[in-house]
């Protein structure tokens, strides 16, 4: 697999058992890094002419397409599944034994694009709290997804942050979690002009963030900036959705304007002590970049110097 480009890897809290999302493959390891499993998941023939649920027009062209897995979670509250989301098909997605990664244990009624639907486009997926069930009321989880506008297909209406479904019905499966007319879990940025990167995504104190680089403004020469997303779990129509410029600056003023990756974990005693903060309190920690050309035309391409 020397020559397999890896997209995403998650560990089971519970067994320990390591899955890895590739270029048309999925692998599933021991706590050992013993392989367990491996199941091709590409190329297959498709076309962004077609539909997720592979309705393709007459004059629509298949080729043989590459196969970037986009998503993947486990979803503890459904007996540790997997939700695995790949880059054809409209990016549309499934649920995966996590026994047994080559059976296919749930799948939508109506297949509909989630992810990106190609391989440099970026999505982000966790699974977090959403809105209450406005019949029983009750606390349901559903997957937050941050998704770049691709615009390449008549058959992509995908939110760029939507809120979905992980619902054992098949008919509600990985559709909006909440949706009427006009609002619902689901906020739409489409314009190619201002694509939004999704870089990482997590969940703490009844909020459910992002962590993005776009451009400052619309302008196509505007420099690109850093941003935090936030979305209240109780909300059904996004109404909470707000965003926050966020960089980092050196000593030197120094500016690292584009961020890389994060991550959110609970602070050691010593970094509590030092940030003001209880040790039970969820930390952001983050890696930025400069951009190359900061003081000229807009670009999201990072030097190698990072903060």
């Amino acid at each position: 697999a020397g020559s397999v480009r890896f997209n995403h890897l998650v560990v089971n809290k519970v067994t320990g058992q390591i899955y890895v999302g590739a270029v048309n493959q999925l692998y599933q390891l021991t706590q050992d890094l013993d392989l367990v499993q491996s199941e091709v998941t590409g190329p297959h023939y498709d076309s962004t002419d077609c539909a997720a649920d592979m309705f393709c027009p007459k004059d629509a062209v298949k080729r043989l397409t590459n196969n970037h897995n986009k998503v993947l979670v486990i979803d503890y509250a459904h007996n540790m599944t997997l939700v695995i989301c790949g880059s054809l098909y409209q990016g549309s997605c499934t649920v995966r034994s996590p026994q047994n990664i080559s059976v296919v244990v749930r799948t939508s009624s109506n297949p509909k694009p989630v992810a990106a639907n190609n391989g440099e486009a970026s999505t982000v997926a966790f699974i977090a709290p959403g809105p209450p069930d406005p019949i029983t009321n009750t606390i349901q989880q559903v997957m937050y997804v941050g998704a770049t506008f691709t615009g390449n297909s008549t058959y992509r209406n995908v939110p760029s942050i939507a809120s979905r479904s992980l619902d054992l019905d098949p008919d509600n499966l990985f559709e909006i979690a909440t949706s009427d007319a006009n609002t619902g879990t689901k906020m739409s940025v489409t314009q190619t002009s201002y694509i939004i990167n999704y870089v990482y995504g997590f969940s703490s104190e009844g909020f459910s963030y992002f962590l993005t680089t776009q451009r400052k403004t619309v302008n196509d020469t505007s420099p690109y900036i850093s941003k935090l997303v936030r979305i209240c779990h109780n909300d059904p129509k996004y109404y909470s959705y707000t965003e926050i410029p966020i960089t980092c600056n050196s000593d030197s003023e120094k500016q690292y304007n584009l961020v890389q990756a994060g991550f959110v974990r609970k602070p050691g005693s010593d970094l509590a002590k030092d940030m003001g903060i209880t040790s039970q309190d969820d930390v952001l920690f983050a890696v930025f970049a400069e951009s190359k050309n900061p003081g000229g035309k807009g670009s999201n391409r990072p030097k190698n110097s990072s903060a």
